[in-house]
């Protein structure tokens, strides 16, 4: 039977003049029992703010997140992650940024941050026996014409991640393993939100 539970998870872009710092990793952990999924490292926006380094963004930017994404259970399971509608009154601002996220050997999304696009339906992130761990990278792009009207806007893309626990009796089917990564028997879902802030805009000094 599977079981389903439903938390907040955040990307929060500030623009500023200040420039980002050193990159730091963020963390999504599938953990089983009533704990479920645990997201580090929060911030002051939401607890479950994996985007720390999306903070302090300027037009122009071009900015990188690496997500570590660890199964924590004994067993087996498979991750997948899929992208929800975002709602109308933010889809103009996020239509105008590109995101897009890795996994170790593939693609798994390239589009505006408002749509859907290739993570529409359930799409695997990867197979992991037990304690085992992949990375994710998720890129933001944002152009350096952005407009004024944005300042102070905010936008939210809700993302869903999925852990379905296989049996050990399952025979595992094709796609990425990962080692100290399983299989399973139950399916755990979170509603992921990118929250989008623009406080404040400037345009970069022309590089010669």
């Amino acid at each position: 039977m599977k079981k389903f539970i439903t938390i907040c998870l955040a990307l929060l872009l500030v623009t500023s003049m200040l420039c980002s710092g050193a990159m730091a990793r963020s963390y999504v952990g599938y953990e089983g029992g009533a704990e479920k999924f645990v997201f580090l490292p929060g911030s002051k926006y939401e607890d479950t703010d994996l985007f720390e380094n999306f903070k302090n963004v300027l037009p122009g930017d071009v900015l990188t997140q690496k997500i570590t994404v660890r199964n924590g259970t004994d067993g087996r399971v498979r991750i997948f992650l899929r992208a929800e509608p975002v709602d109308e009154l933010h889809a103009e601002f996020l239509n105008r940024l590109e995101l897009t996220v890795d996994t170790k050997t593939r693609e798994i999304f390239d589009a505006a941050a408002g749509e859907t696009a290739q993570l529409t339906e359930n799409t695997l992130i990867g197979s992991f026996r037990a304690k085992g761990s992949t990375e994710l990278t998720v890129t933001l792009t944002v152009p350096k014409d952005l407009e004024n009207k944005f300042m102070g806007t905010m936008g939210i893309v809700p993302w869903t991640f999925i852990a379905e626990e296989i049996p050990d009796d399952e025979t595992p089917d094709t796609g990425d393993w990962f080692e100290m990564g399983v299989w399973v028997l139950a399916a755990a879902m979170i509603i992921g939100a990118i929250v989008i802030v623009l406080i404040m805009q400037r345009k970069r000094r022309e590089e010669y």
